[in-house]
């Protein structure tokens, strides 16, 4: 009868690993990296930036929904407005504008690149010219133009065009047909920098996140050196004292990103709030989608992984130092 074999002796260094393993099991360090004035600055730095980062995302959701609003609602339709006054800047009366108007109409109906043409009624060119004059100026005594909406077929060329307009000045010389495109494309070229800005702005808010936990990792490790270099002797392998960075640093993150996002949270609904008592009839609702709600809530995460990946490299790259 043979004696049951003997387990084998494990490594010293292996056994001191799974000794040093019990303290993360415990949520403790071996380092006494959660002590000390830096963590705080850490944390609050992460938090404002992710606060940026939130608000910079926001205004670029904002920007998208305001560029797709203006390009969608102006797309294949001109306005053909009726001066309120003649070439020769006497002012017409509403019988005359009337007269013009239906003329007008008249063309846009029978003309093969219309698909639909309305006359706007003086209520809603009122509410039109509301922000720039204000409610006191607009009364009846102050003339106001005609102006006509027009939907125009979708292959409608710029010859067309052209042949349009010079049909509906056969009603009066003065008509003006605006097809938005000027100042639209004006607009939207401006929209798109904004937006180029502001993933600008979120490129430089990722870049210093990176570079502010780097520095905080590095002092970190300065301080403690003796008591990395002790365990480095106890024989701790290079990715179990990277762990003990890494958790400090994912624990600083998510405690730094949560407030940075509920900030962020509470700026964006006085935003909306503040924007929805404006009524400003030219700019969008400060309203958010469900999929740029989660891509918001996704923020601190994302600031989180920064955070640990960046503590990883910084502490692995310090220990290629070490002797």
């Amino acid at each position: 009868m043979t004696a049951p074999a003997k387990p084998k002796k494990k490594p010293f260094n292996l056994r001191r690993e799974r000794m040093l393993g019990r303290a993360t099991e415990k949520r403790r360090y071996d380092l006494p990296l959660n002590k000390g004035a830096g963590s705080g600055f850490l944390m609050v730095l992460i938090a404002l930036m992710t606060f940026l980062a939130m608000m910079a995302v926001a205004a670029s959701f904002t920007l998208s929904a305001m560029t797709h609003r203006w390009s969608s609602g102006l797309e294949n339709r001109v306005t053909v407005e009726i001066p309120a006054t003649d070439m020769d800047g006497n002012l017409r009366d509403a019988d005359a504008i009337n007269d013009i108007a239906a003329k007008a109409l008249s063309i846009l109906h029978t003309h093969p690149a219309v698909i639909d043409s309305q006359r706007m009624d003086d209520a809603e060119i009122r509410k039109l010219v509301e922000p720039w004059l204000g409610t006191n100026l607009l009364n009846d005594t102050i003339p106001l133009p005609a102006l006509i909406t027009v939907a125009l077929r979708p292959d409608t060329d710029a010859p067309t065009m052209g042949q349009l307009t010079i049909s509906l000045r056969s009603a009066a010389s003065n008509i003006r047909v605006d097809t938005h495109e000027e100042w639209l494309t004006d607009l939207l070229r401006f929209t798109g920098a904004m937006q180029l800005g502001a993933l600008m702005i979120s490129l430089v808010i990722g870049v210093t996140t990176v570079t502010a936990v780097a520095g905080a990792v590095r002092a970190r490790m300065a301080v403690h050196r003796a008591d990395v270099e002790l365990l480095h002797i106890m024989g701790a392998s290079d990715g179990y004292i990277t762990k003990q960075f890494q958790r400090h640093a994912l624990i600083l993150a998510l405690k730094g990103g949560l407030a940075g996002a509920l900030a962020g949270a509470l700026a964006m609904a006085m935003t909306g709030w503040v924007s929805g008592e404006m009524g400003a009839a030219i700019l969008p609702d400060f309203t958010l989608s469900g999929g740029q709600i989660a891509l918001l809530c996704l923020t601190p995460l994302l600031a989180a992984a920064i955070a640990t990946t960046t503590a990883r490299f910084t502490v692995l790259r310090v220990l290629s130092t070490f002797p």
